[in-house]
Formats: C-alpha cells, sequence, structure tokens
C-alpha cells in the first residue's frame, strides 16, 4: 500500500475526500443534479415530525439508539436478540455475549446490501423484506448453526463453516424460490465464503477459530488500549483500521476501481472531484471520494454491543459520517433539494427501458457518475441537516441535542423510507434505481 490508497481507506478521508460537494450544492453547480436548497426547510420538518413521532419528549431523545443493526433484529417489536440474551444465553458471562452479538452482527451486516423490491422472508406467517428480512433471515441462520463449525455451539461464526457455506444453505435461509428472488444473491454467496478464507487466513485479528468477533480481544490487547474502571478505551480509527484491513480481502475487484494498482473497497472516480482538482492534474488519488458505507454500518452496528457487553468505550466516533444509501439520498431527492439535470434523468430512464423494469424511475450501476455525486451530496447534506433539525427540535446545545447517529436511526433513514412509500406506494423504493451485485449498498 502506498501512503495515498493508505488513506483512502481511513474513516477520515470519508468526510474529506466528499467536503468539496458542499460549495457545489451552495451554487448548484453539480455535474448530474440540479439543487434547490430551499426545500430544505421541508425535510427538516418531516424529519423532526418523524422524530417526534416515535419520540415526542426531549427525555425521550435521550433514548435514541445510535444507528445500527440491532434495531433490525427487533422489527415487529419482537425483542429477538434480547430474548436469545434471556433466554439461551442466560448463563454466559458479558463478554461472551458480546461475542456472539459481533459474530452474527458483522455476518448480518456484510449481508447487508439492497435486497431489491421483491424478496422477503416469512417468520411466523409475518413477512419482512429489505433491511430488516435480511436481518431476520440471518439471525435465523446464525441459531440453526449454520454459520458454526462446532456441534456443540450453534451460536457463533467460525470461517472454516463461512468458507464451505452452500447455496443450498444460503438460498433455504433466504427462502429464496420462484416469486422470491433476492437481488445479488452470488454475490452474498460468494462474499460470505470469501469472509471464512478472510477469517481463516488471518489470525491476528480473528484467532485459531476465524471468528469474527476474536476482533474483541485482539483490540483490548493493543498497547494503546486504556482500561480505567473496567472499561476499555478504544480510538475508532483503530476499530476502523482492523475492520478495514482485516476484512479487505472479501471486497470484489471486478466492477471497482483501482489506485496506484490497488483496489481500495467502496471509493470510486467523481467528474466533479476531477474537476475541482483540475483536468491537468495527473494524481489519480486526488480525483477520488470514498464512502466505505457497509464498513460504516458495520462499525455503527458494533458500538451497542461493544459499549453494552463489551466493556468497550469507543473514542473519537465523531469521525464517522452519515450513511451514503439510497433511503438516506433518496429523502433529499424526494424533496427536490436535488434533482436530475435532463441528460442524466434521460440516460437513467433509457437504462431502465433496457431492462424492462419501472420505466419511470431511472437506473444507473455502483460506479455510474450519477450514483457516486448522489452519495457524495447525501454525506455533505446530512452533515448540514444535523443543526438544522436540532435546532427545530429547540434542543441546540442542550443535554438533548441530537447526535449524527441518532439522526440517522430516528430521522433521516426512517424519514427516507416513510416518503418514498408515499410517493411510491406500489414498490415503497427509491427514486433512482440501482443495479446491485449485492455488495455495496
Amino acid at each position: 500500500m502506498t501512503e495515498h490508497t493508505d488513506y483512502l481507506q481511513t474513516i477520515k478521508s470519508v468526510r474529506e475526500t466528499n467536503s468539496f460537494v458542499k460549495k457545489l450544492l451552495e451554487k448548484n453547480e453539480l455535474v448530474n443534479f440540479n439543487v434547490d436548497l430551499t426545500q430544505l426547510d421541508r425535510v427538516v420538518d418531516y424529519v423532526a415530525n418523524t422524530i417526534r413521532g416515535s419520540f415526542p419528549t426531549e427525555e425521550d431523545f435521550l433514548k435514541i439508539p445510535i444507528h445500527g443493526r440491532w434495531q433490525h433484529f427487533e422489527v415487529g417489536e419482537i425483542p429477538r436478540i434480547s430474548k436469545l440474551i434471556e433466554n439461551e444465553w442466560s448463563g454466559l458471562d458479558n463478554m461472551s455475549i458480546c461475542k456472539k452479538l459481533i459474530d452474527i452482527f458483522i455476518v448480518s451486516v456484510l449481508l447487508d446490501a439492497g435486497a431489491g423490491n421483491e424478496w422477503e422472508f416469512e417468520e411466523n406467517g409475518v413477512k419482512y423484506g429489505r433491511s430488516e428480512g435480511i436481518a431476520v433471515a440471518s439471525l435465523h441462520m446464525f441459531k440453526n448453526g449454520i454459520f458454526s463449525s462446532d456441534p456443540s455451539d450453534p451460536f457463533k461464526v467460525n470461517g472454516s463453516a463461512l468458507a464451505q457455506l452452500t447455496e443450498e444453505s444460503l438460498a433455504k435461509g433466504f427462502q429464496v424460490g420462484p416469486g422470491n428472488s433476492i437481488v445479488g444473491f452470488d454475490g452474498r454467496l460468494k462474499l460470505l465464503r470469501t469472509l471464512g478464507q478472510t477469517l481463516c487466513s488471518n489470525q491476528t485479528i480473528f484467532g485459531t477459530d476465524g471468528r469474527p468477533s476474536n476482533i474483541v480481544d485482539y483490540l483490548i490487547s493493543l498497547p494503546d488500549t486504556k482500561k480505567v474502571s473496567g472499561v476499555f478505551t478504544v480510538d475508532l480509527q483503530q476499530l476502523w483500521w482492523c475492520l478495514m484491513t482485516g476484512l479487505s480481502p472479501i471486497w470484489p475487484e471486478e466492477g471497482r476501481i483501482k489506485v496506484e494498482g490497488k483496489t481500495i473497497g467502496d471509493a470510486w472516480f467523481s467528474k466533479a472531484k476531477s474537476r475541482e482538482v483540475g483536468t491537468g492534474n495527473q494524481e489519480e488519488w486526488k480525483k477520488v471520494v470514498t464512502f466505505h458505507k457497509l464498513t460504516q454500518w458495520l462499525t455503527y452496528s458494533l458500538f451497542l454491543p461493544l459499549q453494552k457487553y463489551g466493556g468497550v468505550k469507543i473514542e473519537h466516533a465523531e469521525l464517522m459520517t452519515g450513511l451514503p444509501e439510497y433511503r438516506n439520498g433518496g429523502l433529499f431527492y424526494d424533496f427536490g433539494v436535488i434533482s436530475l439535470n435532463k441528460d442524466a434523468l434521460d440516460l437513467g430512464l433509457d437504462r431502465s427501458k433496457r431492462n424492462g423494469s419501472d420505466e419511470s424511475i431511472p437506473t444507473f450501476t455502483p460506479e455510474s457518475d450519477v450514483i457516486v455525486e448522489w452519495r457524495s451530496c447525501t454525506i455533505s447534506l446530512l452533515d448540514m441537516l444535523l443543526p438544522l433539525v436540532n435546532d427545530k427540535l429547540k434542543v441546540t446545545g442542550t443535554k438533548y441535542e441530537l447526535s449524527l447517529p441518532q439522526l440517522i436511526e430516528a430521522g433521516s433513514w426512517k424519514s427516507g423510507r416513510l416518503i418514498a412509500k408515499e410517493l411510491r406506494p406500489g414498490t415503497g423504493g427509491p427514486p433512482i434505481e440501482l443495479e446491485a451485485d449485492g455488495t455495496v449498498f
């Protein structure tokens, strides 16, 4: 790795490589989108009302969890994780519980790219789709032991089991069948198998038994990790490094960019960024924007089990950004803050027509400049939205002030889904469709 590619894999790079977009939004000078920031007030009102709908009082704001996978496992107001902890895991100590949670959370998050509009998972007669459906499906697979190589303990994940995962097992786990196909099935299967091989090959981080959760043991053994009154303090950038380094082999190289000969994950060339750095600039790395969405989603999701059961406090968590995915991004599109310009819209609608999909919804691939710019805008707009929503809720500067991951959890992500359902009741899908392989978002 070079200094440049090392940088592009850091969490700091995400906000920094996308920071140029704020100026373009303010000047309406994006490549693929028109901008109307006067519509941001409508977004603020909608998001504030969404938050108040679930958390009516300021005291309730203190109960808003940070955005993470835990809440998806509890869909339908069924405390699936809590029941596991209280029943099957009742005799375990907190660290053992923490590690089991991290095992399933890592696998479930890595499976959690968009499932498409058709797929559903049925549990006790109730059907769940999208992220929550994948969460519930993965939890059942975990409970059934298909991720474990230990016959005496189904509730763990071992690299050797993942590496040998069969197509039949995963298809059965997802209830895939006629009329119930999941987008990117082959990509998900390949990702899990590669994850298994990766867990087995990196014993430094994942131990001799190749468990994802052995990352906890590694983190608390680091010389920089401090322990005071039974609480370990871990720097976010150490956790991030473990996830990016430890999991880097699982990210596909096909369809991904290379910088100085290296694949760097969820990072892409941006026409707007290239324009900013100057057409004569030959340094490719300066034309790249980084998102690392699944790694960020995974990191956010690990905060709660680490803090609640692992006795781990995360320092510098503010380096994390809003997640650049279609719910957060769709929120700003559906309210008209950004809208595709004619050339981009025609391109996307033509692709939808050729694909035989909904001809009123434009479609693009993950590497297309439209999607890259949309995601860059999402990061910047979420940073802009946070203080505006706190002002609207009249909690700025108080102990009730929302953090960015709380805003995403109770406000923007949920609002993005709600407005999508209002505007497209048939599918509830995003305003821009993505041709995905199950490994991006």
